[in-house]
């Protein structure tokens, strides 16, 4: 049809190389695949703001540990991609995969470079997992066509970097919103400009960039290469102003976690009309027994409780002993609490068991951590 808009082809990259790890939590799986709110992956975020943006072919470039993370993602179906136009392709650099240096997101692309070679698409949209937002990727794709760049990097103006975002990237950026520098963020000021780690790039570029990092440094990650360029090439700067919150440590997650049951928060990210996919599980309704008080919780199916609940996570197949006390946890699936504990500041790993220790107490900053599988 004369005169008809081209529409840009646009594939997407889970990012997953990072060097955050969640004490106890990430021993056998990435961060990607530990359980939020009882029923999600945290990777689950993304990878709904890839599929609401309409990106129908995903990348999903895991660093280490995939086992939980092959599990959670099955064939990609859950998360309503197109797959007819791709779905989700799990890109693994086994060549590297032990060896921490080499084993980083250019070299993870470099070892799938096919996936890029063969989409034929105009731009990449790269994102991470630890980075949780409700952006919509086409909002930042128009700013960047309509900037000329062939690089666009996300980041939000942060109130509060004096005690979040302490390790990401801080970005300097002219009156023109161009990249001028980019430093690590010490936590020495509340406002800073803060990396989201979110990038679009157009796909000649990022295969440009890639053969530039290898010819720069074996070490260079992608991180690394833009700071690298900002001086000779033009990299604009888009600003998201939505929902945005780090997991960059367990106590990050941990009190993440539990702001959500604040429903002014939580609002902003189950939005009706960004729906946050992952997998379903055939489990019966949770059962409330006699003795059931439940009060500002978010209980997955499965569930049988016979205590107290406040302010707390319950995941799927969950036993809840009479008289039991739960304040403040996060309790994954399967797990058993005898009657009459008394749990406070806890997380709980999947179906681990508390039988003998009836009091386990931790502090909001500083939780206490009970492994999967464990008596207690």
């Amino acid at each position: 049809i004369e005169g008809e808009v081209k529409m840009a082809k646009v594939i997407g990259l889970v990012n997953l190389h990072s060097d955050i790890e969640f004490a106890g939590l990430t021993e056998r799986r990435p961060v990607a695949s530990v359980s939020f709110l009882g029923r999600y992956g945290i990777i689950d975020f993304v990878l709904s703001n890839m599929s609401n943006s309409k990106i129908d072919a995903v990348g999903v470039m895991i660093q280490q540990k995939p086992r939980s993370l092959f599990k959670h993602l099955g064939n990609g179906n859950s998360w309503n991609f197109n797959q007819k136009a791709g779905g989700v392709s799990l890109l693994y650099n086994e060549k590297y995969a032990n060896d921490p240096k080499y084993n980083h997101d250019i070299n993870n692309l470099v070892e799938n470079i096919h996936f890029l070679e063969t989409s034929n698409a105009d731009y990449v949209v790269i994102a991470p997992a630890h980075i949780v937002t409700t952006m919509d990727y086409n909002d930042v794709i128009t700013a960047h066509e309509k900037s000329g760049a062939t690089i666009t990097m996300t980041y939000r103006k942060a109130k509060d970097a004096d005690v979040a975002w302490v390790g990401c990237d801080v970005l300097e950026i002219d009156k023109d919103g161009l990249l001028t520098g980019k430093t690590i963020n010490k936590g020495t000021r509340k406002r800073q400009n803060i990396s989201l780690e979110t990038y679009v790039i157009n796909t000649k570029e990022l295969l440009e960039i890639m053969k530039k990092a290898h010819k720069i440094s074996a070490f260079y990650d992608l991180k690394d290469i833009l700071g690298y360029l900002c001086d000779e090439k033009q990299i604009h700067t888009y600003e998201y102003k939505g929902y945005a919150r780090c997991l960059d440590s367990t106590e990050a997650y941990f009190k993440y976690s539990l702001e959500m049951l604040d429903i002014d928060i939580s609002s902003r990210v189950f939005k009706s009309n960004w729906p946050i996919y992952t997998n379903t599980n055939d489990t019966p309704p949770t059962k409330y027994l006699e003795n059931a008080k439940v009060k500002k919780s978010f209980v997955a199916n499965g569930t049988v409780i016979d205590g107290t609940i406040e302010n707390s996570i319950i995941g799927r197949e969950v036993i809840i002993g009479k008289g039991a006390v739960i304040k403040n946890c996060v309790i994954f699936s399967g797990s058993k609490i005898a009657p009459n504990a008394v749990l406070e500041n806890v997380i709980i790993d999947k179906r681990a068991k508390v039988e003998k220790k009836l009091e386990l107490k931790g502090t909001e900053n500083n939780p206490l951590y009970i492994k999967e599988g464990d008596r207690v």
